[in-house]
C-alpha cells in the first residue's frame, strides 16, 4: 500500500469494529508495589494498515508495547496491547486508488484513522491496568501524521 499526499478530502465513514486481540502484562507488574513515576514510562507503538476494496473498509492493527524506562539503556517490557479498528469508508472508490497495481491511501485517512485507534487503543489499557501498580501508564497524545509512511527515495 502507498500513501499519497493531496489536497483535504471529504471521508465519509464510520467505525464497523472494535476489537481487543490481545493483552498481557508480563511478571515485573507483579514486582512493582507502589506506583511509577509517569516519566519511567516509555511506548512503542507499531500501525499496520489494510485496506478492502471488496468490504469498503480500512483497518488499522495496532501493537503497543509498554516498558519501564530504568535508564537511557535499560528498558523492562511491562505489558502488550494488540487492537483492530476496522472503519467503513462510504465514499471508498473516491478516497482509495489502485494504480499501477498499488493501492494509494492519502495521507489524510492514515493520521485521521491512526488518531482515533490511539485514542481508542489508551482507553482500552487504561482499563486493561486498574487495579495494577502501573495503573497510572497513559499513552501520550501523539501527532497522527506521525504514523503517515515516509515516502522512500529513489
Amino acid at each position: 500500500m502507498e500513501n499519497i499526499k493531496s489536497k483535504p478530502l471529504s471521508i465519509t465513514f464510520r467505525i464497523n469494529e472494535i476489537k481487543l486481540l490481545h493483552f498481557e502484562t508480563t511478571q515485573r507488574v507483579n514486582e512493582i508495589h507502589s506506583p511509577l513515576s509517569t516519566d519511567c514510562y516509555e511506548f512503542r507503538i507499531d500501525l499496520k494498515t489494510e485496506s478492502s476494496e471488496l468490504n469498503k473498509t480500512f483497518s488499522n492493527l495496532l501493537k503497543i508495547t509498554l516498558f519501564e524506562k530504568q535508564s537511557d539503556d535499560i528498558k523492562v517490557e511491562l505489558a502488550k496491547l494488540q487492537t483492530l479498528i476496522v472503519f467503513e469508508i462510504n465514499n471508498f472508490n473516491e478516497i482509495i486508488k489502485k494504480q499501477n497495481n498499488k493501492i494509494q491511501v492519502p495521507n489524510q485517512l492514515i493520521s485521521l484513522t491512526a488518531g482515533i485507534s490511539i485514542s481508542t487503543a489508551r482507553g482500552m489499557l487504561v482499563l486493561n491496568l486498574k487495579d495494577t501498580n502501573i495503573s497510572n501508564a497513559v499513552i501520550p497524545i501523539i501527532k497522527p501524521q506521525l504514523f503517515v509512511p515516509k515516502k522512500k527515495k529513489k
